[in-house]
């Protein structure tokens, strides 16, 4: 009797611990919703605008005034995703436009924060889920993003949202494998593939990923096709537009022009590239070269300098990986909302202050900021593999995103802006890291 009524105590602190802990995981990002409803409200117009708002926001209006096939050369030099899904905002009520997108971005990513880390509490490394919730709820930069036209917070939880899926799948009776998650996950990786096409390479090897996990060979073929099949269908849409519109069947025409600004003999391999582009010559009668051969060109300028294509993947990889304000900023984050109140842009107004921040000081906080996310990063990824079981497989599934974002990034062009939709992944790496390091320092000394 004494044993079944200490077991019945330790069940019920167990429930009552798992309470308390998804009482957290609810509240935290309703603080965070409600703290961003009141910046909402004191933001002329609801939102601030992206690194590509008013961009976007001109395809918005080509939309309104000519329809789905807008001839806007906004809608077809950029992915027509995002204007597309604001469109039926517009069309809803113009004047509030902004309100609506940050609203919606806002509960989007809250919602997804908590599915995500209610997954987490699942696993093993469940005592990472209320910290994990904190870091991407409260997260300047990340958590902003929501109130700015753009794809990036969406993008954040549309990959939230598929993790916490495959998570979801492998806690549940079902072997990892449900023809309902699946279309589900691949749906979230479709809509974030209409926003920004680049990860349909990380969607697709997301879907390989996960079916080499599953046991029985016929689900994990049915998930590929279904995977594939749902994940098409975004730039499917895009495509057709565009062979509508300029008679090109393609999802966008800036993708050699980006390769172009991050490649050639004198650039860093940013944003502000320097120096004559890379050689590249139109097949006449054409005279100038297509998106297609510019993108060709580069790379046979990459496999002809193996020397410079390293050197710029470096200063790429610093670029991807670098603060958002100081000395060794670099990419396109100027109107990062979080610059509104940085220490360092404070500390910076001032000449004095402006030594400090951009100086030899400024420089050693910058690359050891570098170092230190990239190292807490790297650590919390192999803690995780530790682990073994499914958790080794979370881990890989988490970073795959990263890490092809880093790789995609070595090819078109170093910005931090781009680590953005990866950040709240990139935050569960970086605090299973940094409490692994903590665990270890007692015994270091």
């Amino acid at each position: 009797m004494a044993h079944k009524a200490k077991a019945r105590k330790s069940v019920a602190r167990k429930t009552k611990s798992d309470n308390q802990i998804l009482r957290y995981l609810i509240a935290l990002p309703l603080i965070a919703v409600a703290i961003k409803f009141i910046v909402i409200a004191n933001i002329q117009a609801g939102a601030w605008y992206g690194a590509d708002g008013e961009n976007y926001m001109m395809g918005v209006n080509g939309l309104l005034q000519e329809g789905f096939f807008s001839k806007e050369g906004k809608l077809s030099y950029w992915p027509a995703g995002y204007p597309l899904l604001i469109w039926p905002l517009a069309k809803l009520t113009v004047t509030n436009v902004f309100y609506l997108i940050s609203f919606l971005q806002t509960i989007f990513f809250a919602y997804t924060t908590y599915f995500l880390t209610t997954q987490i509490r699942k696993t093993n490394f469940a005592y990472l889920a209320i910290i994990t919730s904190f870091l991407i709820s409260f997260n300047p930069t990340l958590s902003l993003s929501s109130l700015t036209v753009g794809y990036e917070a969406p993008i954040a939880a549309c990959l939230m949202m598929s993790v916490a899926l495959v998570m979801k799948s492998f806690s549940a009776e079902v072997g990892g494998f449900s023809i309902k998650t699946s279309v589900f996950a691949a749906a979230w990786f479709a809509l974030a593939i209409f926003m920004q096409p680049r990860f349909l390479l990380i969607g697709l090897l997301f879907a390989v990923l996960w079916a080499l996990k599953i046991k029985s060979k016929r689900s994990a073929v049915l998930l590929l096709a279904v995977s594939v099949g749902v994940m098409a269908i975004t730039p499917a849409i895009m495509i057709y537009r565009n062979t509508q519109v300029i008679n090109q069947a393609t999802i966008s025409t800036n993708l050699g022009v980006t390769m172009a600004i991050g490649a050639g003999d004198e650039t860093e391999g940013g944003y502000q590239r320097s120096g004559p582009e890379v050689p590249c010559l139109p097949t006449p009668p054409a005279t100038s070269p297509t998106d297609n051969e510019r993108v060709k060109c580069v790379l046979k300028w990459y496999l002809n300098n193996p020397a410079k294509t390293i050197n710029l993947a470096f200063n790429k990889s610093q670029f991807f990986w670098s603060p958002w304000s100081g000395p060794l900023v670099n990419g396109t984050m100027a109107r990062n909302p979080w610059l509104k109140i940085a220490p360092t842009q404070q500390i910076a107004k001032n000449p004095e202050g402006n030594k400090l921040v951009y100086g030899t000081f400024g420089k050693l906080i910058s690359y050891s900021w570098i170092i230190g996310q990239i190292t807490l990063l790297f650590l919390g990824y192999w803690h995780l593999r530790r682990l073994g079981g499914s958790e080794k497989f979370y881990a890989n599934l988490m970073a795959l995103p990263i890490l092809l974002s880093w790789l995609i990034s070595l090819g078109t062009i170093g910005d931090h802006r781009f680590r953005i939709p990866t950040m709240a992944l990139s935050l569960i790496f970086q605090a299973a890291g940094f409490l692994a390091l903590k665990s270890k320092l007692p015994k270091v000394l």
